[in-house]
């Protein structure tokens, strides 16, 4: 309505009274958690609980929105609303790390009736108009309100996955650590959740914005979260006037070139380096891969983005010339070399003579990170980043890597061998964590015999030393078991 917003079925001033606020204040729960991770050095044992907390909003009955990162590895969630002693058992229903939302339920009928849905707004916001985040910002009690402009609406990554990018609204309304989850309003309307900040800058924070939390929701529908479609292409700017030439294009006009194809996105065998995408679903897109999009310049993948899994997408693409339509579908495998950080599932392992292999893993990489003086740590950091470009991936749908050592006599000449990567045992090629395992289950002339990449000396194990070594190292150091795998 002109003038004004709907609001748990009032229509309040498009600013809002304090009436409004205390409408508000019963839809926006803080978030009590119990978490436990994962040791990715001794894969075997979790830290101990840790307790944090966080915010989140009512969007149906008794369904409360929030970030991912805030329910990740947890044990134990409770939620309370601002001014009420009572707290909530809650379970994550669903949980979308790629783009940091999760979406809570409260099964306890005696959660309070009263409390109502926050709505959504209809449209992204527009540049310096003024926002309202709510939350439950450094561990305080009450409920915390600030004010401030959106100052930018840009593509930015996810710190939670470490990996994904997504549309952004940046604010200077105060975001802290406990406003995490927390709606952020404009005239009393959804239109982003807090979700994180810029270390070292001030007055900087970000919500993740209406279609990027509209996707998600979407996605869960079915009762499934299926997560983002890849589309797994590479493209750089083709404003150079040579460049252009050689891709026969036009002196003037847009396009962007795509100069890698991903071979695990949906655009793989589809589009090919040297294509020139001119459009996407009817947009022109610039030389340097923009659109114009509900009033702003983003990068075209956003468009892709909007899509769910299974749904296609249309791109005008310059090929040798000639244009032409090429349709998509969003179909794309499950990447295997998309390093995301694991939350709430532990990490595989298999302990042999008390050598710890693992998959390689963004978790794994960061335990190790501070062993950058052993010259293997740099390899894997190179795999991480360029197996796919460099096409080192095939036939190996996970790199296995030795990733510690408990001492034993077993294994005294093996610490050379740490973090090198597995690529066959007893003469069998090593693809996966399950391969190397089987492997070892038949020795060659009564040893394990196991080589790694780039090594022309293989690790030599005695097999009929192992089972009481592996007895010996389970009791000396704790391990339930020497083997999981998923």
């Amino acid at each position: 309505m002109l003038g004004g917003v709907v609001l748990a079925g009032v229509l309040w001033p498009a600013r809002l009274p304090a009436a409004a606020i205390e409408t508000l204040r019963a839809s926006v729960l803080k978030i009590y958690v119990t978490v436990q991770r994962h040791d990715y050095l001794q894969p075997w044992q979790v830290s101990p609980p840790g307790y944090g907390n966080g915010s989140g909003f009512l969007i149906g009955k008794r369904r409360i929105l929030t970030n991912a990162h805030v329910v990740s590895d947890t044990t134990f969630i409770e939620v309370q609303r601002d001014g009420d002693a009572r707290r909530f058992p809650a379970r994550v229903a669903y949980i979308a790390h790629d783009c940091d939302l999760a979406l809570l339920a409260v099964d306890d009928p005696a959660f309070p009736e009263d409390a109502r849905a926050i709505r959504f707004g209809e449209d992204l916001p527009k540049l310096n108009e003024e926002v309202m985040a709510l939350g439950f910002p450094m561990g305080g009690a009450r409920l915390s309100l600030t004010r401030g402009v959106v100052s930018r609406i840009d593509y930015s990554g996810y710190s939670h996955s470490d990996v994904d990018s997504h549309l952004v609204v940046q604010t200077d309304a105060a975001i802290n650590p406990g406003n995490s989850g927390g709606p952020v309003l404009l005239d009393g309307r959804v239109i982003g959740v807090a979700f994180q900040g810029v270390m070292g800058a001030q007055n900087i924070g970000y919500a993740i914005p209406l279609p990027v939390i509209q996707h998600m929701l979407r996605d869960v529908a079915d009762g499934q979260y299926h997560g983002y479609p890849e589309l797994g292409v590479h493209t750089r700017d083709t404003r150079n006037p040579a460049l252009r030439q050689a891709l026969h294009l036009p002196p003037a006009g847009g396009g962007a070139a795509v100069d890698w194809v991903d071979p695990f996105g949906a655009a793989h065998q589809r589009l090919f380096p040297g294509d020139v995408l001119l459009g996407v679903e009817g947009l022109a897109i610039a030389t340097d891969g923009s659109i114009a999009l509900d009033g702003n310049m983003v990068d075209f993948a956003e468009l892709v983005e909007r899509k769910q899994w299974g749904e296609q997408i249309r791109f005008e693409v310059a090929r040798s010339g000639v244009v032409q339509r090429v349709e998509l579908p969003l179909r794309n495998p499950v990447d295997p070399f998309c390093y995301r950080l694991q939350y709430d599932e532990p990490p595989e392992y298999h302990i042999a003579a008390g050598l710890v292999f693992q998959p390689v893993t963004r978790n794994l990489l960061g335990a190790i990170g501070g062993d950058l003086e052993n010259r293997a740590v740099h390899n894997l950091f190179y795999l991480a980043m360029f197996a796919k470009m460099d096409d080192q991936f095939r036939d190996r749908p996970q790199i296995v890597v030795l990733a510690n050592r408990l001492p034993h006599s077993v294994n005294t000449y093996h610490e050379a061998y740490r973090y090198q990567v597995v690529c066959e045992a007893n003469g069998r090629p090593v693809g996966t964590l399950r391969d190397l395992v089987q492997a070892l289950q038949q020795p060659t002339n009564g040893f394990h015999v196991i080589r790694f990449d780039g090594s022309p000396d293989p690790l030599v194990l005695d097999a009929a030393q192992m089972p009481e070594a592996d007895r010996q190292i389970g009791r000396r150091y704790e391990i339930p078991s020497m083997t999981r795998l998923r």
